[in-house]
């Protein structure tokens, strides 16, 4: 008698409804890619209409929007106040000043020349090694965007700004 209850069950799982998931058009795109049902909605979202091209927030690109990449070096004014450390100030607590001018921006900010590294030693050890000749250079900062030609120069100068403030020493 245990055991008939037990099929009973196991039929009762067989013909019971199928799952509102499975009836419903919500997994009809599924397939052996992986995507599930986002496959052809990211095709449509990326692809725009009529087939056009979409800059990086989604809207058609226009030619104003085209990536461009620029650099501005600016220079640290260490000859004016040796005392200060003006890599200490730019870094900020574990390095936070600096990644909220990355965050805020989209710009990458780059600490570059003699006192950049924060070991004298092997600041000398690596002077004149490829990849290293900006130790020979006066310290100094780039702010480097690959960002849409329509916002590049807002937002260097809105960089710019941000570096210059933390750049001026508290007397």
């Amino acid at each position: 008698m245990m055991a008939n209850q037990g099929f009973g069950d196991l039929d009762r799982l067989r013909h019971r409804s199928p799952s509102p998931m499975a009836s419903s058009n919500l997994m009809s795109n599924v397939s052996g890619t992986g995507l599930g049902g986002w496959n052809s909605l990211t095709q449509e979202r990326l692809s725009g209409p009529l087939g056009m091209t979409m800059d990086w927030q989604g809207a058609p690109a226009s030619p104003s929007s085209y990536t461009v990449k620029r650099i501005l070096r600016l220079e640290i004014p260490v000859d004016t106040y040796p005392n200060f450390n003006f890599v200490g100030r730019l870094l900020g607590p574990r390095g936070n000043s600096l990644k909220r001018v990355e965050a805020t921006t989209g710009c990458r900010v780059y600490i570059r020349g003699k006192g950049s590294i924060k070991d004298p030693d092997k600041e000398e050890k690596l002077r004149g090694r490829p990849g290293y000749e900006h130790l020979n250079d006066p310290l100094h900062i780039l702010i480097e965007a690959d960002l849409p030609a329509n916002i590049v120069d807002t937002r260097l100068r809105q960089a710019q700004e941000i570096i210059e403030e933390l750049l001026k020493p508290v007397v």
